[in-house]
């Protein structure tokens, strides 16, 4: 090999160096080795990096004896143009031959002859040492690397849910309810997740952060409802009290409509009301002792089966006004039709017609007597009306 081989040799070796110089100072400035470092490993993780830290050591290693050949063949080299055969030679072996000592390892016994050594020297090429080095710097970024990417990805999905943890914690306490078992629960899975992730992000899995949310979500929504049950309950047990109050008010419309219809309608087909229970309002009461006392589930529990309760005696109630009231009605609609028949007798001309008169006076005792009797009073209004469409009616208005 000559010199200017030689030199273009020593050339791409320095810059080499170089490169590798600043690479593994990177190495050792980057966070997630720094992270690595400082954690307390354990399982997998600590294992791969146990393996990916004897690499580092072996390339400081060997970098310092790669950066060590290097001097001892640049200083060799000199400025001559021209060098002997004696020194050229032994710089072409420093370039280009087994010229660095890599390791003294022990063999094992099942290796070695009776009268063989039990350690041996390897030796390799400048070339040989970078390419085991490119190998081992490439273990130990990716050891690196696949530990920062686990470490962000389950950061990223535990620092949030931490923060909901902290936020259904707050809405417990807000409501009363600080030790809630399925939230004690969720802080110790998190907590022994959150141990895992820091010491074993290889082994770390997700799952169980999925579990933890769906336990914390279920549990804020629950806590939230409750927290709007007890910033609404005041107003809700108003609309009760008012539900109350027209509760009261329709079943003593019904019962005085149907004292009403007993007075002025044969018998009338009515309802009883049923009269509203001293409970009713003994157990709003209560729901607003709930309420003062923070029993707000409670509170808000009761409140759904007595609001229930009393819209269905509302409704019942409503049922009977309307059924008592009907008769009266009846009764009322009839003397407006036997007014408006009367009409058209007079404009017929036949109100002194003694037959349709007579109709009339009949239809008008029975409407017009209490009690009424509304299926006679129907008929004969009935033939009041055909009166005036019949043959008399057809006379006078030819």
């Amino acid at each position: 090999m000559d010199v200017g081989e030689i030199d273009r040799n020593l050339a791409r070796l320095r810059e080499t160096v170089a490169v590798m110089s600043t690479n593994l100072v990177d190495l050792e400035t980057d966070a997630g080795r720094t992270r690595l470092d400082q954690a307390p490993l354990g399982g997998t993780t600590q294992e791969r990096w146990a393996e990916a830290r004897g690499d580092l050591t072996y390339l400081w290693q060997w970098f310092t004896q790669l950066n060590d050949l290097l001097e001892k063949a640049v200083e060799l080299r000199g400025t001559k143009p021209r060098l002997d055969p004696a020194p050229l030679t032994q710089l072409d072996w420093l370039v280009n031959g087994p010229s660095i000592e890599l390791s003294t390892a022990d063999i094992p016994l099942a290796e070695r002859g009776l009268f063989g050594p039990a350690e041996t020297t390897i030796r390799c090429t400048p070339p040989q040492l970078l390419e085991r080095m490119r190998t081992a710097f490439d273990r130990v970024v990716a050891v690196i690397s696949e530990c920062s990417r686990r470490w962000s990805t389950l950061d990223a999905r535990l620092l949030p849910l931490a923060d909901q943890l902290a936020e259904a914690r707050r809405l417990a306490e807000a409501v009363g309810e600080l030790h809630r078992p399925e939230l004690d629960r969720a802080q110790a899975q998190l907590d022994q997740l959150q141990r895992a992730v820091m010491s074993d992000p290889l082994a770390a899995s997700a799952d169980t952060a999925e579990a933890i949310a769906g336990t914390v979500g279920a549990a804020t929504d629950d806590l939230r409802r409750l927290v709007q049950l007890r910033d609404n309950l005041a107003i809700r047990v108003g609309e009760a009290r008012a539900l109350m109050a027209d509760l009261r008010a329709t079943t003593a419309a019904a019962a005085d409509a149907r004292a009403d219809a007993l007075s002025k309608i044969a018998n009338p087909s009515v309802i009883d009301p049923r009269p509203v229970a001293d409970t009713v309002e003994a157990e709003l009461a209560r729901v607003s002792g709930m309420s003062a006392q923070g029993d707000w589930r409670a509170a808000g529990n009761l409140l759904v089966q007595w609001t229930t309760r009393c819209r269905d005696a509302l409704d019942e109630a409503q049922r009977a006004l309307a059924a008592n009231e009907a008769p009266v009605a009846t009764r009322n609609e009839l003397r407006g039709r036997l007014d408006a028949y009367r009409a058209k007798a007079y404009r017929l001309g036949l109100l002194e017609d003694p037959a349709v008169a007579g109709l009339y006076a009949r239809a008008q005792d029975a409407l017009f007597t209490a009690p009424t009797d509304l299926e006679k009073a129907e008929q004969l209004l009935r033939r009041y009306q055909q009166a005036l469409t019949g043959p008399a009616s057809r006379e006078v208005t030819t």
